[in-house]
Parts: C-alpha cells; sequence; structure tokens
C-alpha cells in the first residue's frame, strides 16, 4: 500500500472500472454475458465517464478496439465473456498481437474452485491463459480484488515502454462481486526507451559518412509517434523517406522527400523503389519489424549497412543482417540524432535530391502504365475525401491497390490488416476509428466477402449512432484468390465465386440508404455526397470484371 494512500470498500467489478476511469479510459467495446453481469452493474454508474459499445460478435468487438487505438494513439479496450467469448475474439487480437496495436482485453474466466478441473461447468476452458499467451505481449488471471489496480497499472505501463501488442487479464466471475479493501493506484510515470548513447553515436556517424542514405518507417512510429521529429531529420540530411508495410501516412506522401510504400512485387505490382533502396549506402530502419512477407519475400532489397531502430529487440535482424541495432523508442532515437548533428550542414546535395525527384517520377509512371484504372479511381477518391480522412480497409484487391494508388498524408490515417492479413477488419475497425475520431471522416474500403463476416455489426452502427461510409467492391467472388486461380491454373476456378444478398436491401433493413454505382465518375459524385453526412452512407460500386476494370 502506498503510505498516506486511502482504502476503498470496492467489489472486483467497481476495482476494474475504477482502474480503467484513472488510465483514462473513455471508451469500452465488448458483449455483456452472464460471466460479465458484475463488471456491467458496476460500469452502469459510470457511464458518463466511460462510453460503452456493445457489439454483435467478439470478433467485430476486438477489431473495434483495435481501430479505435490505431486511429487516437490510446489503447482501445475490450471487454468479453470467459469460453466461447473469449474464443471468438482471437482473431483480433492475433491481427492486434502482429500488427502491433494496443488492445487491453478484459476477460472473465469461471468461478476460481472450478479454474483447471475440468468439470466442465458453463463455457469452461481447457487453458484459457494458455490459448491468449500466443496473441498477448503480457496476460495474467487475477485472483485477488486487491491485486487489480496492480495488473492494469502494469498493462498500461507495457503499452508505452514496450512495443505496442495487446494484453489479456482474466479473472474469476465469483471475484467480480466480492468486496475488499483495494487502494486504485494512479499511472506510473513511463520510462520510454532511449537509444544507447554509444550505439546512437555509432548511427549518427554512419549517416554522416553517407552519400545515399534512407529513413525506413515502419508502423512503431504509426502508433507510438515521432513524425515531427523523423521530418526534421530528413530534410536535415536531405534524405529519402520509404514507408513499410503498416505505417503508410507516418510520413506524409506529399513531402518532397517522401517515396512512398515499399510495397511491390505479387499482388503489390512493380515498384522501383524496391531494387533502388539497394543502391543506397545506408538505411536508418525507424520502429520497422521488416515483415518477410512485405520485405523479403517480395525481393526488397536494402543497403549493406543497416541502422535498425524498434522498440522489440528481439525482432532486430531477422529478415536483414543489421550493423547497428538500437533497442529504443524511434521518436527518441531520432531526437537523439537531431541533437547530435546540431547546426551542422550535413545535406547530402542537390544532385542525390535530383535522383529522387527522378525515381518518383518513374514510381509513378509505372503505376500508371500497370494500374491506371486503378489508379484514377484512388485520385478520384483522394480529391473528394478531406486530408484528415481515416481510411480503414480489407485485405482485398482494392487495399492491395490503395497501399501505392491513394496518397495519404497524415499519420493514423491508413489502417488495415497488415499483421495477420486476415479478412473482415475494416468495418468494425471503421467504428472503432470513428468512434474515436467522431470529427474526422472515416471510409470503410472493404469487399462482397470480406464485409460479411462482421456484416451484423451494422446493428452495432445504427444502435450508437456510429457513421462511417461505406465503400465496397463487389465482384462477387474472392477477387484475390480468383486472380490467383487464374494465374496459376489458367482459370480453373474452385471455391472462390460467391453469392450474395441484395447489400441495399440488406442496408434498407437497418434504416440505412445505399447507392449503387459502376463506374469513377459515380462513385466521385456518391463519395462527395456521402462524406458531409452525420448518418452512416453505403455505397457499393459494382466490378464485375473485377477492381482493375472499373473505369
Amino acid at each position: 500500500m502506498t503510505l498516506g494512500a486511502k482504502l476503498a470498500k470496492l467489489t472486483g467489478g467497481q476495482a476494474v472500472i475504477e482502474s480503467l476511469k484513472v488510465h483514462g479510459v473513455d471508451t469500452v467495446f465488448g458483449i455483456i454475458s452472464v460471466h460479465t453481469l458484475d463488471l456491467f452493474d458496476a460500469l452502469f454508474d459510470n457511464q458518463t465517464n466511460l462510453r460503452f459499445i456493445g457489439g454483435r460478435l467478439e470478433l467485430g468487438c476486438g477489431y473495434m478496439a483495435d481501430g479505435y487505438s490505431r486511429a487516437t494513439g490510446k489503447p482501445g479496450l475490450l471487454l468479453t465473456s470467459t469460453g466461447p467469448g473469449a474464443a471468438d475474439s482471437m482473431g483480433a487480437m492475433g491481427e492486434a498481437y502482429f500488427s502491433g496495436s494496443s488492445v487491453l482485453q478484459i476477460t472473465t474466466n469461471v468461478e476460481q474452485e472450478f479454474i483447471g478441473s475440468g468439470k466442465l461447468t458453463t463455457h469452461e476452458t481447457k487453458d484459457q491463459l494458455g490459448m491468449f499467451r500466443s496473441v498477448t505481449d503480457w496476460n495474467a488471471l487475477i485472483d485477488q480484488v486487491e491485486s487489480i489496480p496492480d495488473h492494469f497499472v502494469e498493462a498500461f505501463q507495457r503499452f508505452q515502454e514496450r512495443r505496442p501488442r495487446p494484453i489479456e487479464l482474466e479473472l474469476p466471475t465469483d471475484l467480480l462481486a466480492y468486496q475488499a479493501e483495494v487502494e486504485i493506484l494512479t499511472p506510473r510515470q513511463p520510462n520510454i526507451p532511449q537509444g544507447d548513447p554509444v550505439m546512437v553515436e555509432k548511427a549518427l556517424e554512419a549517416l554522416l559518412q553517407a552519400k545515399r542514405p534512407v529513413i525506413f518507417v515502419g508502423e512503431e512510429v504509426q502508433s507510438q509517434g515521432g513524425t515531427e521529429e523523423i521530418i526534421k531529420l530528413a530534410e536535415r540530411l536531405g534524405a529519402p523517406v520509404v514507408t513499410g508495410d503498416g505505417a503508410k501516412g507516418a510520413f506524409p506522401e506529399n513531402h518532397p522527400l517522401s517515396l512512398g510504400t515499399s510495397l511491390g512485387q505479387r499482388i503489390w505490382g512493380d515498384n522501383p523503389v524496391q531494387e533502388w533502396l539497394g543502391t543506397c549506402d545506408v538505411a536508418l530502419v525507424l520502429g520497422s519489424t521488416l515483415y518477410y512477407r512485405s520485405t523479403v519475400g517480395v525481393g526488397m532489397q536494402l543497403p549493406k549497412t543497416i541502422i535498425h531502430v524498434l522498440m522489440d529487440g528481439e525482432s532486430i535482424g531477422k529478415n536483414y543482417p543489421t550493423n547497428i541495432p538500437i533497442t529504443a523508442s524511434s521518436q527518441a532515437v531520432t531526437t537523439q540524432l537531431l541533437d547530435g548533428i546540431g547546426s551542422r550542414d550535413v545535406d547530402k546535395g542537390a544532385t542525390y535530391r535530383e535522383e529522387v525527384n527522378l525515381l518518383k517520377e518513374q514510381t509513378y509512371s509505372s503505376l500508371k502504365a500497370n494500374w491506371g484504372n486503378e489508379l484514377k479511381t484512388f485520385e478520384a477518391i483522394r480529391s473528394v475525401t478531406p486530408d484528415n480522412t481515416i481510411f480503414s480497409l480489407d485485405a482485398t484487391v482494392p487495399a492491395s491497390r490503395a497501399a501505392r494508388c491513394l496518397e495519404v498524408n497524415q499519420t493514423r490515417k491508413f489502417m488495415g490488416p497488415h499483421g495477420w492479413a486476415g479478412l473482415g477488419f475494416a468495418f468494425p475497425a471503421a467504428l472503432g476509428a470513428k468512434v474515436g475520431m467522431p470529427n474526422d471522416p472515416v471510409v470503410c474500403i472493404t469487399g462482397d466477402g470480406g464485409f460479411q463476416y462482421n456484416a451484423q455489426e451494422l446493428g452495432t452502427a445504427v444502435q450508437y449512432g456510429i457513421s462511417p461510409v461505406i465503400l465496397m467492391f463487389n465482384d462477387n467472388a474472392w477477387g484475390v484468390l480468383k486472380g490467383y486461380q487464374k494465374d496459376r491454373f489458367g482459370g480453373r476456378n474452385m471455391a472462390t465465386d460467391l453469392v450474395n444478398p441484395d447489400f441495399i436491401k440488406l442496408f434498407e433493413s437497418y434504416g440505412i440508404e445505399g447507392t449503387r454505382v459502376s463506374s469513377v465518375s459515380e462513385l466521385t459524385r456518391a463519395l462527395e455526397n456521402a462524406i458531409p453526412s452525420d448518418s452512416i452512407q453505403f455505397i457499393e460500386v459494382e466490378t464485375p470484371e473485377g477492381f482493375g476494370a472499373l473505369v
């Protein structure tokens, strides 16, 4: 107990709610259950401080919490019940883990006397804690009301001091009603990991000696910050900046030094940046795990000298040999580098800038030649959406094209399932983003198949007045897979065609008006009308021949 602290007699449920409040939580997503009734009773008296958004399936609720976190930079809170409720959230928790999102899941377990008994009490799981261990940075079973505040302090501290990843805390259901003397602890001052001065000095020396440096920005910058500092460093060095998977917008793509995303090959198309990176002499990698799928797996080349800055030290050097590893906050290290440069003139010169400009032109020309229609579509979308629009996407053909064809100039404005790359993310994540950033337009870009993973969350949107724009590209197929079958097996299609409902009527059944379009010009007009609306909007884009055929 803290010296001089006051104790309060609280139930376990009340201790949870008070711990959330003291850490500044304002929104909770989830579904009520027989095992969480005491927790929701504690929430009842705190509705002015804690907004509850009740979903229809724990998978969708988990994506809402994830979308909220990515849009706001704050942890997303998820409440679930033991057993099937907890298990239904696993897909969302896995995505949050591999994408690096701060999601705190509070779930129950069976009564303490039955945990691990195998007696098959209601919703009992063989090893629920073990089930979550594979998709969390840390998880714990809380067995005393008095220790609830300590666990929440630990969780929120981890979100700031470590690579953002989900945390799961579970409580036996009978603990929620049990009363005890509890001290509600205030948050600890986080100890943001700084770069080792010796390694930072080595990094600075390498950057100063480099003639062709490049900065590679990753997903930790998107979630933890550092954009302003990276802009200053890039401008001081005259170094171009490339963003990796999950970091689009973390460096403004309209900046003269931006080379856009590194994605290329396979479904992302030809990208001159992929090979050009290998011609540089030093790469400063900030906050990226350098996912195999989006780097080595698609043939991306990096310089021989790599400075790799990441809060997750275990991921440094996994896919590319690293000369200067720094386990620290990218924002902190960038600040240290700027301090080391001081007032010195370290710009790499006009010749290098001209080369960067030429590469930008080549990249755009490549997009125009290979994806002319797709580029036209996303330029049209961008022309009628404000710069602060948040785009939430599924793992679809339109999303893969958007990663390179849609210009994003602000951080936390582009999100998709880049970690696990599963379907069903876009719509519920858009709901979470809109709850967290109600004044920013939110556009969900999804396909007919991906949307139906969580179509039931339309009820959530209507019930709570959440108003994103849902932009559905409908090809009546699992479009990505159908494309693979065409390329690899000569069009021997199997299991990739879909029989869909009349989506306009489906939305109308929830009281939502929809618009069906079949051209880029019609899409532009519909989106221009939808963006200013204060109610949920649905636009169905018919693409029977595939997204690339839309004109």
